[in-house]
């Protein structure tokens, strides 16, 4: 089960780095759109810290020297000790989901209550940090690449968030530079698409969905991560995908966003993801109509009331949905003047404080 805190915060954008020029039209999957509204024609196919409650009859606050595994409180010394928090996962006679006292900082290695930590914790990285790092893996009966970029200090006691990035069209590294803004905080994930034109195949029983779900299994397996805080970003086609993940994984994705894309999703949804969407109103590869039905959607979905209006949320231009569940918010933000780019100036800050917010 995802971890449900309660309450959102969304920060202002910040970092600027470069706006990279978009890659070519991103078209919907066959039956997923027409070529007319939505680009080329086959262009795809397609806690807290807060609380801070430590386990029941264990100690709650570790000395300074003993905090391998440890909770970070609200900024004392991590707990080495056996205990756990409810629903947390014990590694080797340390908690990993152990509490602390104190106000400020936070042991190496520490957890938010609530964290549910991965197959992978403990593990040592085995890979050179803050730079990506090809691997393979096993789907649909053959190897794929995909590269990981674990962040600077990783710890294998600390579960972090795992990001998704799914590219546009063109090249499997045409992805929002996420690793612009995340520092030491996050687990960045990134594949290539299997559709003509390195687009991502869409179907929801399509080899890419397939692909996405053998990535985030392996990513588990061999690192320490947080499999309550699965977040993807896509840009184009890959918005295309996330728009279908949204949909059937929402039991995987705490929360999504994206630059541009249209409707992948065909129904039968699953609950609630949170979801910031960025679209430009002179997009003319895909259009923004088709944005707009893919957020109407997840409005739907997250049990949203669309006739309460949208409220001004920081970054501007960005709108949040007050009616929708504060732990699953939705948030749209339409530009203007950008037509297909990815918005690099904005969208990496934006996304990574929406996610920070969850």
């Amino acid at each position: 089960m995802k971890s449900r805190p309660v309450g959102l915060s969304l920060l202002g954008a910040s970092a600027a780095v470069l706006l990279i020029a978009a890659c070519g039209a991103d078209g919907p999957a066959e039956g997923n759109g027409s070529a007319g509204n939505n680009g080329q024609a086959g262009g795809i196919s397609n806690g807290q810290a807060g609380a801070n409650n430590p386990a029941a009859g264990a100690n709650s606050a570790g000395s300074a020297g003993a905090n391998t595994g440890g909770q970070p409180g609200n900024g004392g010394a991590g707990l080495a000790g056996a205990a756990n928090n409810a629903g947390n996962t014990s590694m080797a006679g340390a908690s990993v989901g152990g509490s602390s006292s104190g106000s400020g900082g936070g042991g190496s290695g520490g957890q938010p209550a609530g964290t549910k930590a991965s197959a992978g914790c403990t593990k040592p990285a085995a890979q050179t940090l803050n730079q990506w790092v090809d691997t393979m893996v096993m789907t649909s009966g053959a190897n794929r690449p995909y590269a990981v970029r674990l962040p600077t200090n990783y710890d294998p006691a600390r579960a972090y968030p795992i990001i998704m990035l799914l590219h546009g069209c063109s090249s499997g590294t045409n992805n929002v530079p996420m690793e612009k803004v995340t520092g030491t905080d996050a687990i960045l994930v990134r594949g290539t698409g299997s559709a003509a034109n390195t687009c991502w195949d869409t179907k929801a029983n399509g080899p890419d969905v397939a692909f996405f779900d053998a990535m985030v299994a392996d990513v588990k397996a061999r690192f320490c991560a947080d499999e309550g805080r699965i977040f993807a970003v896509g840009y184009s086609s890959g918005s295309w995908l996330i728009n279908q993940l949204s949909c059937i994984r929402a039991d995987v994705l705490r929360g999504a966003a994206t630059v541009s894309g249209g409707e992948a999703a065909g129904g039968n949804c699953g609950g609630p993801v949170a979801r910031m969407f960025l679209h430009d109103v002179d997009d003319v590869d895909n259009v923004i109509a088709g944005g707009i039905k893919a957020r109407d959607r997840q409005l739907t979905q997250n049990g949203c009331d669309k006739a309460v209006a949208s409220v001004p949320r920081d970054p501007a231009p960005c709108q949040a949905y007050e009616s929708c569940p504060a732990a699953e918010p939705v948030v749209w933000c339409q530009s203007s003047g950008k037509q297909h780019g990815r918005q690099d100036d904005f969208a990496p800050a934006a996304f990574w404080n929406f996610f920070k917010a969850l």
